[in-house]
């Protein structure tokens, strides 16, 4: 007896939670007629600055950053304000960021930008990443380079470094004036 009361609470509490997640639709389409289509991002977006003083206009940049958990280089794009400089070391601090998403962490010596050519001077975090894989490794170059190259006007040249030496690490030696990527 005790033993039929206990399945027949619990084939109601089965039926209650049943009847209880389950939600009328009125339009049978499944569309909401009220709910318009979703628009497309626009290459530029005006909004309300926080502070008074009309619209701030934003451009979107394409940069590259890495999937870490493949080690592949990814398309990604950022909001920039269209007023802004835009220079190897702010399309870096971008990558960076987007890099910190997947729990790497990545800095430098210093980013240096003159007659084209961008320096850009690693600090011992590049052996970090290193040690993990030369794959991994490799797409961190490949999407800074990438980045600054088509995102910096006149940026012809990309040459890595690691502390003002010539770049080394377990995976990857460059010479110390070593073109990693040319336009």
């Amino acid at each position: 007896m005790i033993r039929r009361s206990i399945l027949f609470c619990l084939m109601i509490v089965f039926a209650v939670s049943l009847c209880a997640c389950h939600k009328e639709n009125p339009d049978p389409s499944g569309q909401n007629p009220d709910s318009s289509p979703t628009p497309t991002t626009p290459d530029t977006v005006t909004i309300a600055p926080v502070i008074s003083g009309g619209g701030i206009n934003l451009v979107a940049k394409l940069i590259y950053t890495v999937d870490a958990s493949t080690a592949k280089v990814v398309r990604s794009t950022v909001m920039v304000r269209d007023d802004t400089d835009i220079t190897p070391a702010l399309v870096i601090d971008c990558i960076v960021e987007s890099l910190k998403d997947e729990s790497l962490n990545l800095s430098f010596d210093g980013i240096e930008y003159s007659d084209g050519v961008c320096v850009v001077d690693f600090d011992d975090s590049i052996f970090t990443i290193a040690g993990k894989s030369a794959d991994l490794e490799d797409a961190i170059l490949d999407c800074i380079a990438q980045s600054v190259l088509d995102n910096v006007d006149g940026c012809m040249k990309i040459i890595y470094r690691i502390h003002n030496e010539a770049y080394s690490t377990v995976n990857r030696h460059f010479a110390y004036d070593f073109v990693y990527m040319d336009d």
